[in-house]
């Protein structure tokens, strides 16, 4: 009985034709791609407004709500038409009410504006 190889003839792990054949299993000669998947032009523009608005808060022309409150709504753009209007609105304020109150998103908001977001 062999350990780790020894005693075993040469080449006894190795698929038959040898180490070409390694990794060749399965291959379909079609490439991987996700149907309905969007690129990141969606992504780009959200960044984009949440860019344009920490530049805005950090001027001085918003106040720390009126980031957070835009910050919602470019984080939920994507989902207009896809939700109807209570859904929508529900997301909002959830997504809102976690911004001050779960410490992670308090912190990250900490980080990004150097305000720490009041609740209520």
């Amino acid at each position: 009985m062999g350990i780790d190889g020894i005693g075993k003839p040469p080449g006894g792990g190795l698929p038959p034709g040898g180490p070409t054949d390694v990794g060749q299993a399965g291959k379909t000669g079609k490439s991987f791609s996700v149907d309905g998947a969007k690129g990141v032009e969606g992504a780009e523009s959200v960044v984009g407004a949440q860019d344009e608005s920490l530049a805005r808060l950090s001027r001085g022309e918003i106040t720390l709500d009126q980031y957070l409150d835009e910050s919602v709504n470019s984080a939920v753009a994507p989902l207009q038409g896809q939700l109807n209007t209570e859904q929508l609105q529900f997301v909002k304020e959830t997504l809102r009410e976690q911004m001050v109150s779960d410490p992670v998103l308090v912190d990250l908001v900490k980080r990004a504006t150097g305000e720490t977001p009041n609740p209520g």
